[in-house]
Formats: C-alpha cells, structure tokens, sequence
C-alpha cells in the first residue's frame, strides 16, 4: 500500500521503501523485517495497482 510517498508492509504497516510520484516498481522485492516476508507490490507513477489492473508498460509485463 503506497500512503504519504512511502511504500508500507501490508502486514504490519511499516514503511519499506520510499517512492517518488513518477516511480515505477515491477517486479522488484521488497523486504519487511518485522514480518520476514517479502512483497512484490506493481506501482505506476506512485501509485500501487490492483491485482486486476494490467501493467500500462507492456513490453515489461511480456517478459515474465
């Protein structure tokens, strides 16, 4: 969950990375110490997208 430019564990609420407004995360790990989980989140401009909304850069979702 992406609040206040900061992305926060989904678990324990805990800011795990920084993200600016034009960032775009795919595919990348994300790591929370408190839980010992890691969490693969798809944001898009600041922003998180939901499991259902497909990956506006195509020729990066075809890769996987």
């Amino acid at each position: 969950m992406v609040r206040n430019g900061w992305y926060y564990c989904p678990v324990c609420r805990r800011k795990l990375q920084k993200i600016e407004p034009d960032s775009i995360v795919f595919e990348t790990p994300l790591y929370c110490r408190s839980c010992k989980m890691d969490f693969y989140p798809t944001v898009y401009h600041g922003r998180e997208l939901d499991d259902d909304e497909p990956f506006p850069l195509t020729e990066y979702a075809n890769e996987r």
